[in-house]
This record gives C-alpha cells, structure tokens and sequence, in this order.
C-alpha cells in the first residue's frame, strides 16, 4: 500500500513538472520573437517603393515636368459573340459583342482609331475606350463621327457619344450613354436609319416597328406591323420610305406619310424572307431563309420578281452595300461572306469567303474594296475585293 502510495506520488509530482515546463515555454515565445524582430528591424534598410523596383522615374514636385496622359476607360475582356462593326467618315471603327451562352446575357461596345489592324481588333489593349452594356447588341450604326446608334436586346436602342477631357496634360476618352428609349415590348430584331437626317427604323419580335427622330424621340409607331415575327427593316433613300420582311413571308413597303402607309409588294410561304435591303429607290434585293436572293420589283407591274435563285445554303441575315453601291456583301447563317453585284435586276457573285469557323453577323466597308466581317468565332476577318 505504501508503495503505491509513493508512485500516485511521483506521478503527481511528473505532471506538475511538465505542466510548468510548457507554460514557461509558450509564455515565453513571444517575447523573444518580438526581441528578433526588433533586432533585425534595426539592421535591416527599408523596403525601396514598387515604383522604383519597375524603373519608373522619380516624380517630380514641379508641374512643368508632367506629360500628357491618356487615361481611358476600357472593359476588362471582349465577350466572345461579335454582331456588329461600322466605319465612320475619318476612318475610326466601333465593334459591338454579346455573350450569349452565359448565366446573364450582356454586351459592350469597343472603339479603334482609323488604321487599327484586324488582329489587334479583339485585344482590349489596342482600343481607345470602351464601354459595358446591361444587355447584348443586335447592330449599331454611326450617325455622325463622334456618335452612335445601337439596337438593344432589351428591344430599347440608346444614344452613344465619344467624348474627350482635358485636365492639364490628362487626356480622356470615354463613351456616354444616354438613357436607353424602349419602345418594344420584346427584343430588337432589326435596325437601320435614313443617312439624309439620321432618323431611325427598328422592328421587333413583337411585331412592332417604330420610327424615331434622329434624337431618339417616337415619331411613328405601327402595331401590328405584321401578323408574324418581323426579321428585318431597311430604309430608303428617301425619307419616310422603307421596307420591312416577316417571317410570315411577305415583304412590305411603309410610306409613313400616308394615312394607309404600308402595301405588300412580296409574298412567298416556301422563301420567306429574312433579311431586306433597297437596290435603288425601286428595286428591293430579299433574302430567304432558304439562301435564295430574290430582286424585287416595288411598282408592281407583274414582274415583282425580276432574279430568283438558291446561292448560298442557310438563312440569310446580313445585307451590307460598299460606299459606291456597286458591290453588295452577304451573311448567312454559316461561316460564308459573299460578295454579289446587283444589275439590271439581276445578280452574280463575284466571290464567297469561308474564313471564318462560326456564324458571321457583321459586315462594314472601310473603302470601296476593303470588306471587314466579324463572326460569333470572336474574329474579324478583312477581305480586299
């Protein structure tokens, strides 16, 4: 008994020990790290600033030493779908994306100096600016130099301007929007404008086609438009008249300056059209949704369908005249660009490109043998016709 006694007693004796060990241990870490720290803060000098690390020169108190700057805003990446791109008259480029695959549908529209090169078209580096939309694009058009028109997914279009700062040597480049203008009830499926006022024509999925001033404001609104789902809007030459396509299979002729402004001057149940363009102030150049391009007469004298025939394979989208009108470049549903004359109510095609490796959905003329295309493959493709 005793001996166990004198065990339990060791025992007690063993952890009390170790017990105080550890706390002095533990307790006593602390203080001698801070003691290393404060021995090697003393010998050690001070970080130089990440300026002068990357070799940037010392700044200067004295104002005199500032160099101009340009500091402008641009999105963080290009979504992968490109709808759309224009030239305007000195040259410069506005390109518009949406990402359609996404959780959220969303756009941004980019903007490059005259002389950019098509591969640096997708690097957000070479832009100027830039600006994020809440929804994708569908087209845009330059109305004057420094603005923009763009057809929304919402079914709104919205005023773009290019604005430039100047603070001291700072240079600013930016895009404004302006409040968007929804007049649909469902998305944009089609944009174009009158070049003589800038006045502009959309038409949506709700069958609804809308004039607007060329300040955004509703001058006419006609609905129903169509009884089925309107593909297209192309305006005349002259003002008040254009020309609208449904999927119904009719092709129609506004003149909103008449009390009974529109009359049908095509109908076809097994070549519907899909997208329209004017050749002239009399002749109307459809695509089907069967890749036929069919010449349209508009003055009804029993011959409305001058040339009829099957040239590409899928529906086509796209219709985009060069600057002299003597070339008429074509989209489709595929990865084709072709490139048709337009001739006594007759067309031929003088080339058909399949560089691209997905749909394509922009088409703009730099001058009147420089085509540039751009697809949903994110690539801009330029073509010397």
């Amino acid at each position: 008994k005793s001996k166990n006694c004198l065990i339990h007693f060791y025992k007690r004796l063993l952890t009390s020990s170790v017990q105080c060990t550890v706390y002095q241990a533990v307790y006593s870490v602390p203080s001698r790290i801070l003691k290393m720290s404060a021995e090697v803060k003393a010998g050690v000098a001070p970080s130089p600033p990440y300026a002068e690390v990357a070799g940037a020169s010392p700044i200067s108190d004295s104002e005199g030493s500032l160099t101009a700057v340009h500091s402008n805003y641009v999105p963080a990446q290009m979504e992968k779908h490109l709808e759309f791109l224009d030239f305007n008259s000195s040259g410069d480029l506005i390109v518009g994306a949406s990402s359609l695959t996404t959780r959220y549908w969303s756009g941004s529209l980019w903007y490059y100096r005259k002389g950019v090169v098509e591969e640096d078209i997708t690097n957000p580096e070479m832009c100027l600016t830039g600006v994020d939309l809440e929804t994708g694009v569908l087209d845009g058009r330059f109305v004057q130099d420094k603005q923009m028109v763009l057809g929304l997914d919402s079914g709104g279009v919205v005023m773009v301007n290019l604005t430039r700062e100047q603070d001291g040597d700072r240079v600013t480049h930016y895009l404004e929007q302006q409040t968007a203008v929804v007049e649909h009830e469902d998305i944009l499926t089609g944009l174009d404008l009158w070049e003589v006022d800038g006045s502009v024509a959309t038409v949506g999925a709700d069958q609804r086609l809308n004039i607007f001033s060329p300040s955004l404001a509703l001058v006419h609104t006609f609905h129903p438009a169509h009884a089925r789902f309107i593909s297209s809007v192309a305006c005349s030459s002259k003002p008040h008249i254009l020309a609208t396509a449904s999927r119904e299979g009719t092709v129609r002729v506004w003149d909103t300056r008449q009390t009974r402004p529109a009359r049908t001057v095509y109908r076809s149940e097994t070549r519907p059209p899909s997208c329209i363009t004017w050749s002239g102030e009399q002749e109307i150049v459809v695509g089907s949704s069967t890749g036929d391009l069919i010449v349209v007469d508009t003055r009804g004298k029993g011959k409305e369908n001058l040339f009829q025939d099957q040239i590409f394979d899928r529906e086509v989208t796209r219709f985009r005249w060069s600057p002299d009108r003597s070339r008429l470049a074509v989209a489709e549903d595929d990865v084709k660009v072709g490139l048709v004359r337009v001739k006594e109510g007759q067309v031929v095609v003088d080339m058909v490109d399949t560089r691209h490796t997905d749909y394509v959905r922009g088409l703009a003329w730099s001058g009147e043998d420089t085509l540039w295309s751009a697809g949903w493959d994110h690539k801009v493709v330029r073509h010397e016709v």
